[in-house]
């Protein structure tokens, strides 16, 4: 590195090759010697202290190829942010050719809140720069405590080191116990239940819901298990079990085997009774049935039910049209049309009304037949049941429609009895939908069916809907 000596006796010769070894011996040699020993790297910026604690702080720009030393100015008014400004001014003087060249530049940077717009002129250049895509180099004293962390863990580690090779030593001298378990487990198994079958096995089998008890027959119960070992040691059979699965079995037996799904609806063209298995389709007595249509507001809900057997014409359905006649003018007597006549031609009047309105068939040819359902039930089993998924197929201002699944029985199912809030409201025919009229606007009830065959039995009560009618 260049020293120039200024403590000269005689005074010192300040010349342009003076000045440049000055500069050559910040610049060149100190500087360079700074970025090599911190590993600052080309075209990569720098942070190398924040400005704190009274201290300017320092980074490493890199401007046109070249790394430039920054001081980050203190005190610091916004505070340490993400961004910093750098400022770089030239001062120019007039040399002895009497030209006014570029001597002196200087560096500055501070902390600012946001990105500004960059200024470039003949005196001054600004820039704004991210600390994010900035490098931290640390400094010896971080550094320092990061070492002295380390070595901290590293005792903590050579601490621990004994106490890990005590418990492999206890591990290791278990094992030799361990294995004799082992073998001994195995042993025991062998000479309990041999897997060659050639001894009999001791003791008891717990099999879950169902027990095996191989010791006396007085330790099984009448119902939890299969089989027992008498006082003589015969496995003997629990007659009461085996009895209650051959009854099951028969039960399954008797059953109609088929292939048919339960739920098929068929056509059935002969007077009842109806095959085994097979009842009818009440939901479609006296109704013609209708695909599901997901994208037709009318037949887009399975068990959803509508039509007429007969209609009605009203007067905005009738196409519009009016009668017309010539009337003839008071005054003409019997003149006729073609008449001059100084009163002046017939005049057109409108005719009154005809017709009664009368509801007239709208039906397509039809034959009737039994729709039939398969449900697999036997016709000497079947039970009165609930009516299933009542349901609410329209609300109104005063009305609900209500539908739901309809029920079986032996003695066939003879009514529905709609309850309104608990309250029997309407008793009706064996029809798995009601229109419940007369209710309040905009206010609440629940409803709920039961069915009832032809003995009188009444079931049990269906799942309770709420419904609010609307307000209009």
């Amino acid at each position: 590195m260049k020293q120039v000596n200024f403590s000269h006796p005689g005074g010192f010769p300040l010349e342009q090759e003076t000045l440049e070894r000055l500069q050559t011996a910040y610049r060149s040699e100190l500087y360079e010697a700074i970025k090599s020993h911190l590993s600052i790297l080309p075209e990569t910026n720098y942070l190398i202290a924040h400005a704190q604690n009274g201290k300017q702080g320092w980074a490493v720009i890199h401007q046109d190829g070249e790394g430039i030393l920054y001081p980050i100015t203190f005190p610091i008014t916004s505070g340490i942010t993400n961004y910093l400004k750098t400022t770089r001014t030239t001062t120019n003087l007039i040399y002895g050719d009497g030209t006014s060249q570029k001597a002196y530049t200087d560096y500055q940077a501070e902390y600012v809140s946001t990105k500004g717009t960059p200024i470039v002129n003949d005196t001054e250049t600004v820039n704004y720069h991210d600390l994010g895509t900035f490098k931290t180099v640390k400094s010896i004293q971080a550094i320092e405590e990061i070492i002295a962390g380390i070595d901290g863990r590293i005792k903590t580690i050579e601490a621990t080191i004994p106490v890990i090779d005590n418990r492999v030593k206890t591990i290791e001298t278990t094992l030799p116990t361990i294995d004799t378990r082992i073998n001994t487990i195995k042993n025991d198994l062998e000479s309990y239940l041999p897997l060659d079958g050639s001894k009999a096995m001791k003791g008891d089998l717990n099999l879950g819901t169902h027990h095996l008890y191989l010791n006396t027959l007085n330790a099984a119960t009448s119902n939890d298990y299969l089989l027992a070992v008498n006082n003589q040691n015969q496995v003997v059979k629990n007659s009461t079990l085996l009895s209650s699965l051959t009854d099951r079995i028969e039960t399954l037996e008797k059953r109609l085997a088929t292939s048919v799904p339960a739920g098929m609806i068929a056509i059935w063209g002969k007077p009842a009774p109806f095959p085994e298995g097979w009842e009818e389709y009440v939901p479609l007595r006296g109704r013609m049935p209708v695909g599901l249509d997901t994208n037709d507001s009318s037949f887009n809900s399975l068990q959803n039910y509508g039509g007429s057997k007969t209609k009605k014409l009203e007067i905005s359905e009738i196409p519009p049209h009016t009668h017309t006649y010539d009337k003839a003018i008071e005054g003409r007597g019997y003149q006729t049309k073609a008449d001059k006549y100084p009163y002046g031609d017939s005049t057109s009047e409108v005719s009154g009304s005809t017709g009664e309105g009368l509801p007239f068939s709208i039906m397509n040819p039809y034959k009737v037949v039994h729709f039939i359902e398969y449900t697999g039930r036997s016709l000497t089993t079947t039970a009165l049941t609930t009516p299933p998924n009542l349901i609410a197929q329209k609300i109104g201002a005063t009305f609900v429609d209500l539908s739901w699944i309809p029920t079986y029985t032996n003695a066939g199912i003879t009514n529905y009895l709609i309850y309104k809030d608990n309250d029997l409201f309407a008793t009706i025919n064996n029809v798995p939908f009601f229109t419940v009229n007369g209710l309040s606007r905009s206010s609440s009830y629940n409803f709920s069916v039961r069915s009832q065959d032809a003995a009188g039995n009444i079931s049990g009560e269906s799942n309770t809907i709420r419904i609010k009618t609307n307000l209009l």
